[in-house]
């Protein structure tokens, strides 16, 4: 590590521009939100803005993001990249470009990343960068989530890097052939118009910081942004203690047939450096579970930076950090392997995995990371208007979040997803054709802990109009783990139809079964795992949950060995101390 030497006061500019970089990353995303046309957008948030910078040419180095998506824009980097590489000497001010395949610094196909190069002085360019997920990218499934495919192309429409906006004009013939691969050309057309006004907007903020503070200026406070971040992890890690730390988790099945398909984490710390190697994981699987480069390194740093919250998060935080992936696994595969999924499984196991080797080294940092994915994708033709359209509830896949030391989980996104927002039934009633019947807590979910677990969800919708539903679950055996002695988190399951001869009861997956008016979609979605000996819960935070129907008399006796008092709504502190005493009959996991 080389340091960055500034004096006092421009240390202070440095932060003031460090924290300037930050805020357009904030405008970049509140542009889209006002600007986009789809719910995934402006109702989800799934999408994610950043800043980057490359220097003369070199290496590209993000230096500040928004609160999103993680998995979007430490993925963004390799897109950025390879962009520069891809136009190494053919860059125009005004060019914005678009690259989409998950071999070229991608995810999954859905994702686009938007990047509008601003070079401010010869040799020092940033770029302004989006990356979003788009409802319908082509291919032979409606929402691209498709529990058949066996390789990529069954995904939908892979775009490498493109220039999209060439010298400030859109380049039309790229664009239509872009729109000619979705079944919602004017949605799409839409939020991709949304995601390049962002980057504009995000030019005009940095070539502002560019004359108000200099070149020169910028370009040395790029510097101490990025030596901050890894002096300060390094500084961490030097307080771990060295060795190595591994834990094996499993994927529920890869919807292909392979069930509890393994991925294995060494985590090795010596001095102020960390690895993490992945050998022993599974090699390629046939189904969409595989996960590119891209979206594995991501997860493993959405995993560390929740250990490290206090530290700016820009490429300085990377360096100290070694990822070994080996060729022809889950976890780096080779095109085409299908991986569709990734971003939610593998990518879930990736991080809890992760954090459950960190936990042999600071238990108290640790906690849920993940998300408990039970996703759906319904889709159909409206009997009112006769036009295509594809859903993207998320309502029903939100129960994530995990116990952490000091804190409960509640119902919302883990990490891997902090910003994307649960879904306003009412505005999804009258984006889609149904209507929410059911939309609560279950009781005795909670993963119990000296912090417990949020509670799953229960959810129940009925139909306006015809339509049909494919579903891709995970997290019905290998749920969301427990930390420090916390319980697991609930199953994830499905049932279409409900109430109906046909009936059926999902797992695993299911592909465009049809829904007619007036039939019946349930989901339970899991929540994340508790964190600590749920018999050092406190007796009063019991009593809260018991008396917000979080947990049940009986629950509260097994799990926490609580004894309450329904007559008088209070805890029975001698027998409870009695039951604790005894060890009571203590459930591992939640329901």
């Amino acid at each position: 590590m080389t340091e960055t030497r500034l004096d006092q006061g421009e240390l202070i500019t440095a932060e003031i521009i460090r924290n300037s970089l930050e805020t357009v990353c904030k405008e970049l995303s509140a542009t889209v939100e006002n600007t986009a046309l789809s719910p995934i957008f402006t109702l989800n948030h799934d999408y994610s803005c950043g800043v980057f910078y490359s220097g003369d040419g070199g290496q590209v180095q993000l230096l500040a993001r928004d609160q999103a998506v993680p998995v979007h824009i430490f993925a963004s980097l390799d897109s950025v990249q390879i962009m520069f590489e891809t136009f190494p000497d053919d860059i125009r001010e005004g060019d914005v470009f678009l690259v989409t395949d998950p071999y070229m610094g991608g995810t999954h196909c859905p994702d686009w990343t938007i990047i509008r190069p601003v070079t401010v002085a010869p040799g020092v360019t940033f770029l302004t960068c989006v990356r979003g997920h788009v409802n319908d990218v082509g291919g032979p499934v409606p929402g691209n989530y498709n529990v058949n495919a066996r390789d990529v192309w069954q995904e939908g429409f892979r775009i490498p890097p493109v220039r999209i906006v060439s010298a400030g004009e859109h380049v039309g013939d790229i664009w239509e052939t872009i729109l000619a691969n979705t079944r919602l050309p004017a949605e799409v057309r839409g939020d991709l118009m949304a995601m390049v006004g962002a980057c504009q907007v995000g030019e005009r903020r940095i070539r502002e910081l560019a004359r108000k503070y200099g070149v020169e200026m910028l370009r040395r406070s790029v510097d101490y942004i990025v030596d901050y971040s890894e002096k300060r992890l390094r500084a961490t890690i030097a307080e771990w203690p060295d060795g190595s730390y591994e834990h094996t988790g499993y994927v529920d099945h890869d919807f292909a047939g392979n069930r509890d398909v393994p991925v294995r984490v060494k985590v090795t710390v010596s001095g102020e450096e960390v690895v993490v190697d992945f050998d022993g994981t599974s090699g390629e699987v046939p189904g969409f579970i595989n996960s590119p480069t891209g979206n594995t390194i991501s997860q493993v740093f959405t995993a560390l930076t929740a250990l490290c919250p206090d530290i700016p998060i820009n490429s300085g935080f990377f360096r100290p950090v070694s990822v070994v992936l080996h060729p022809q696994t889950m976890v780096n595969p080779d095109p085409p392997a299908p991986v569709g999924n990734c971003t939610l499984t593998p990518g879930t196991t990736i991080i809890d995995t992760v954090m459950k080797a960190f936990e042999q080294i600071r238990p108290e940092l640790v906690g849920t990371a993940a998300v408990d994915m039970n996703g759906a994708r319904c889709f159909g033709v409206s009997a009112a208007t006769g036009r295509y359209w594809v859903s993207s509830d998320l309502a029903a896949t939100a129960m994530s979040a995990g116990g952490a030391r000091g804190t409960d989980g509640w119902g919302g996104w883990a990490a891997t997803f902090c910003a994307l927002n649960l879904p306003p039934l009412e505005m999804f009633e009258l984006q889609f054709p149904w209507e929410y019947v059911l939309d609560e807590y279950a009781r005795d979910t909670a993963a119990p802990g000296r912090w417990r677990g949020a509670p799953a969800i229960h959810y129940r919708r009925r139909h306006t109009d015809q339509m049909r539903c494919t579903i891709y679950n995970g997290g019905a055996r290998n749920t969301l783990v427990g930390y420090a002695g916390g319980g697991d988190g609930a199953g994830n399951y499905w049932v279409i139809r409900e109430g109906e001869a046909d009936e059926m009861t999902v797992t695993e997956s299911c592909y465009a079964e049809p829904l007619s008016v007036g039939s019946l979609l349930f989901a339970q979605s899991g929540g994340g795992g508790g964190w600590g000996d749920p018999f050092e819960r406190e007796p009063a935070a019991v009593l809260d949950d018991w008396l917000d129907d979080i947990v049940s008399t009986d629950g509260a006796r097994r799990d926490y060995g609580v004894v309450i008092d329904p007559a008088r709504q209070e805890v029975d502190l001698e027998a409870t101390r009695r039951q604790r005493a005894g060890g009571g009959s203590r459930s591992p996991a939640a329901g």
